[in-house]
This record gives C-alpha cells, structure tokens and sequence, in this order.
C-alpha cells in the first residue's frame, strides 16, 4: 500500500481560519508504558510513533482554533515542540499525575483562564487529522452545551466541547461514547454535522488503525516512520552514524548522503533531511534511533 499524501479532505468545512472563540487541550503523557497495545513493535519505536501522531494532531488544531495547549508532566516537552516547529502550543505542568480525564480539566481550567470561552479536548493520536475536519466539528458542535465525536469504532471518542460556562466533563477511556452520551452530551454524527469526517474519528491504538490512518493520509510526522513502498513502519535500529551527510552552504540544505552502521554491522544510507525534531546533522559516532527501509535511514532521532 502506497501511503497518500497528508492533503484535502473529503467533506466540505467551514471558512479556512482558526476559530476564535475556541481553545483545544490534549494531554500527553510519558512513560513505559504508552500505547501498549502496540507492544509488537520495540518499544522505543512505539514512543516514536505516540510522539510523531501527537504532532500531527497538534499540528491540525494550531491550523483550525486561537489556542492549543498540552497538559503533561514532561519537563523538556516545551522545548521539543518548539523544536518540532509548535512554539505557539502552550504547555500546562500536570502536576502530579492524576489521569487522562483530570489532566483534560486542568487544561480545560486553563483556557477558561485564558478567556477562551468554548472548549475542544482532543485525544493525542490521531495522525490523519486535518484542520478542515477540526473546522467541521467546531461548527457542528455550536448549537450544543457539549458534544462529542465517537471514534471510528463507536466505542471510544476522539474529541469533546463544550460551549461557554459549560463545564467539559471529560469521560475519556475505555467505553467513553456511550459515557459521553450518557453524561448529556450529543453525539456528532456525520448526520449532524453534514459531512463525513473520518480524519477525526481514527485514532491509533494498534497496527490495523495505524494502516486504516496512512489509508486517509498520514501528517509528515507520522509519514516519517512509514516505508512509502508498502505503507507500514520501517524495521527500527540502532545505529552509529560514520559520515555525516555534508553540509551546503546552510545545514537545511546537505547535499551528499551521509552512512551509518546498524549494531549487527550493516553499513545504511543516511540521507540528508532524516534526523528529526530539529536536531543538528549527525557527527561521526553519533548514536541514533531510526526506522530503516531499503537500506537507508528514513527517519532518525536522538
């Protein structure tokens, strides 16, 4: 499966333009333990890809609402947004950890303290969102105090709002459509909302969601760990880099392949523009995850 481009989407939306009067919160949280049910895949390749859906998804709501901010308990998650091009992303100190739902309050707390008057919570992994979407349920949501919109199953949910003075009442995990509706929100249909928008609905929570996401059109960050000739995640390595890819007359433009050496000895393509999140080009020896395809590097991190 070749995986599309990260472009157009296939419901109409509303005007181009963030929205406002609306403030988006996603909470991130770190540890051994995320997306554990993608425990096939190696770990650290596992944090990678939670990472790179998560600036996919903040990506689209810093295109579609005023404010976007993340509530989490990583102390350096500042400096890797701004890293990754999403200064603009507040971040909000969890704390101590306390949950999906009671970090999403903390957010919600902070946007109203802000004078944002409505509020969308946002799951962490959708990589196929795009701000047309996000720009469709904001509308859609507008003649209600709360709505929600179910995931691609209809078991869980993907987003929730609430309108001005309306607490957001997040009931996020496990059977959350069915608690959202209960709670008295109204589920966003694609009835209700006049449009179908699937780039909202599918998050990842396993190999088969990531593939039915690189079907709708993967953001480049997830696109990175992808082998465009087959759609699935590159083989993850370690590997030691022995050239780096030399430099033009700025960094952003290398123009010669660099080498690297994976830990069973096999000598690997670095291309130039593979070493994510903003970091330098490799020195000679540097260490580095990476996903490999074809014999060559497609996407390297610290």
């Amino acid at each position: 499966m070749t995986t599309p481009p990260h472009a157009g989407p296939t419901a109409p939306g509303p005007t181009p333009g963030p929205d406002g009067d609306v403030g988006a919160v996603v909470a991130l949280k770190a540890g051994e333990h995320v997306k554990s049910r993608l425990a096939p895949i190696p770990q650290p390749l596992r944090r990678r890809l939670a990472w790179t859906m998560a600036l996919d998804t903040l990506a689209a709501l810093v295109d579609a609402v005023a404010t976007v901010c993340v509530v989490s308990d990583q102390p350096s998650l500042q400096d890797r947004l701004s890293r990754a091009g999403l200064g603009t992303v507040q971040v909000v100190p969890e704390g101590r950890p306390a949950g999906m739902n009671e970090a999403l309050r903390l957010g919600a707390d902070h946007l109203r303290r802000s004078d944002v008057p409505r509020v969308l919570a946002v799951v962490g992994d959708l990589p196929a969102l795009r701000p047309t979407s996000v720009r469709t349920v904001v509308a859609g949501a507008a003649a209600y105090e709360r709505a929600y919109v179910a995931d691609a199953t209809g078991v869980g949910t993907t987003m929730l709002l609430a309108t001005a003075g309306v607490g957001l009442g997040p009931r996020f995990q496990g059977r959350s459509a069915a608690a959202h509706h209960h709670s008295g929100a109204v589920a966003l249909t694609d009835e209700r909302l006049g449009a179908t928008v699937p780039h909202a609905r599918r998050d990842v929570d396993t190999e088969v969601d990531l593939a039915d996401a690189a079907g709708l059109g993967l953001g480049p960050a997830t696109r990175a760990l992808l082998d465009p000739r087959t759609g699935r995640l590159g083989a993850y390595a370690v590997v030691t880099t022995v050239d780096a890819p030399a430099r033009g007359t700025v960094p952003e433009h290398a123009e010669t392949p660099g080498h690297a050496v994976t830990t069973t000895g096999v000598r690997v393509l670095l291309p130039p523009g593979r070493v994510a999140d903003g970091l330098r080009l490799p020195r000679p020896g540097q260490r580095l995850h990476c996903v490999l395809a074809g014999g060559e590097v497609l996407s390297a991190w610290l």
